[in-house]
């Protein structure tokens, strides 16, 4: 028979592996009945850390007497090298059960969804669990009442924003179509200068070449605790700052750091779940949703933006959220610059010139704002859009974003061109005259991420040539930035195994009927 539990000598392993996990001996194992993922107490007093277990069967990794103890765990239970623990073995928590449940393709009761995702913030489900949960959901789906219950159980873990009786809005996007980052750091500005409160937070970039904080950290630190981003939007109008750094629904950030990334999955159940539980942390009462559209955007189909449109409206009326949808084109990058710096530079080129620039990004931009501008009470309702032009024309807007970045740390005099981006570049020209077809979202992402977006802040695409421009034979189609040689040519691989701009002149294909040219030659004297 095993003991009931055992004090253990703590050997601290610095090392974050991205759960909480400790390493116990085998001989310690067996002796207190701990088998490898069985989840174990770790106590010191009062204090207390659950965990789960790897066993060594070498003396060289934690020999007996020792437990083996990652940083994962030391956040939550903060110990120091030779520190005396005990450990004894737990039953699993009834959230595996549910995880189960889900996996049967069963309805989930409301507590049950809280009491899981209590359980994924504390990290008392492996990774194997999680990840059977999220594979569930993009098997099976949730039903309605299923995603109101995860959106608020997500919203409530974490810190929430507190502005009182003041009136936020906010805009969102689905994502999926590369160069669509930027849009917010002219929307944030272009909204605070109308005088309504705009927090805008955003989650890093998943599989996209830049996220709108990836893009704005180019500029300013966007790394705000809760108390900043509401001291800064009450006294000059908007932010743009990182869902995470402020800890608002992290356990979205748990689910895509985990599964969704590296599985490359998104279920709908859990994009529905991921935004408007981040709003509602917010404190968002008004709220624009962008569902870009395309045939290699998230969203390939109009019906299906529309089925996904009156879904995430009933979420909003479901949690005292006003919400509209923007169903807008993806059929190709949004501008003209992919990856954050770029982004950057092309975002204060607009904002400064008064609205001078890529027509895709502004037109978006504005419209977007303008909805928001009415939703807000700024403008009467057929007005906003005006009401938004005007303000980045005159360059109002421009002003406010120069107010926000010194807000948040940064420099309100910085120009485009001060904007470091990648120093080895290379571009892909046209083999032959013609017009462009089409120029390929999937290919453009791949290549930006290729040159090292978005972790290389300089790294991304420039397109010269957007969907019926008319090009000549050697005229530049896009250009590579990136940070790294070595990373530039993986991008130039990826760039000539794909077509990212298809240029096709005017007369597409040849029929030539080979028999009257033969009559032609037998009648010939």
């Amino acid at each position: 028979m095993g003991l009931d539990n055992l004090e253990l000598t703590v050997k601290r392993f610095n090392v974050s592996i991205g759960e909480s996990r400790v390493v116990m001996n085998s001989a310690d194992a067996e002796a207190v009945g701990a088998s490898p993922h069985d989840r174990v107490k770790v106590a010191k007093g009062d204090s207390y850390a659950v965990a789960l277990t790897s066993v060594a069967e070498s003396d060289d990794v934690v020999g007996r007497g020792e437990l083996g103890v990652f940083s994962d765990v030391l956040r939550r239970l903060p110990l120091r090298e030779g520190d005396r623990v005990t450990v004894e073995v737990i039953p699993p928590p009834p959230s595996v059960a549910t995880v189960k449940k889900k996996m049967r393709g069963e309805r989930l009761e409301e507590k049950e969804i809280f009491d899981l995702v209590r359980d994924v913030y504390d990290g008392m489900l492996s990774d194997v669990e999680l990840t059977a949960f999220v594979v569930s959901l993009d098997h099976h789906g949730m039903s309605m009442e299923e995603v109101e219950a995860l959106t608020r159980a997500m919203a409530d873990v974490g810190s929430r924003l507190d502005f009182g009786d003041y009136l936020v809005v906010d805009k969102h996007s689905v994502g999926g179509v590369p160069g669509n980052s930027k849009d917010a750091l002219i929307v944030v500005p272009i909204v605070a200068a109308a005088g309504l409160f705009m927090p805008k937070t955003s989650t890093r970039a998943i599989m996209s070449p830049a996220g709108t904080v990836d893009t704005m950290e180019v500029l300013a630190p966007v790394d705000l605790t809760p108390g900043e981003i509401v001291e800064i939007t009450k006294r000059v109008g908007g932010s743009i700052s990182w869902a995470a750094g402020a800890n608002l629904s992290p356990v979205d950030g748990i689910f895509i750091r985990k599964v969704e990334y590296p599985l490359s999955i998104d279920p709908e159940s859990l994009i529905y779940a991921s935004i408007m539980s981040k709003k509602r942390a917010a404190g968002v009462k008004r709220l624009v949703l962008d569902i870009p559209v395309g045939s290699e955007a998230k969203v390939e189909s109009f019906k299906e933006a529309r089925r996904m449109a009156r879904n995430l409206i009933e979420l909003g009326e479901r949690l005292g959220i006003e919400t509209q949808v923007a169903i807008s084109y993806g059929g190709q990058p949004v501008g003209r610059c992919v990856g954050p710096a770029l982004e950057a530079r092309e975002a204060l080129e607009i904002l400064s010139s008064g609205g001078r620039g890529s027509r895709s990004v502004i037109e978006k931009a504005v419209a977007i704002a303008g909805m928001l501008l009415e939703m807000g009470g700024a403008a009467a309702i057929g007005a906003g859009e005006k009401m938004a032009k005007e303000i980045l024309e005159t360059g109002r807007a421009y002003e406010k974003m120069r107010e926000i970045i010194e807000a948040q740390g940064g420099d309100p005099d910085v120009k485009p061109e001060d904007v470091p981006v990648g120093e080895h570049v290379a571009q892909i020209r046209a083999k032959s005259s013609g017009y462009v077809a089409a120029v390929s979202n999937r290919a453009i992402v791949r290549i930006a991420r290729a040159a090292g977006a978005p972790g290389d802040k300089g790294a991304g695409v420039k397109i010269f040539a957007k969907r019926g421009d008319r090009v000549e034979a050697g005229d530049p189609l896009i250009e590579i930035y990136a940070e790294r040689q070595s990373k530039l040519q993986k991008a130039l691989e990826v760039a000539r195994s794909t077509e990212p701009v298809r240029v096709e002149g005017m007369v597409l294909e040849v029929y030539r009927d080979r028999t009257i040219g033969r009559e032609v030659l037998r009648e010939a004297p």
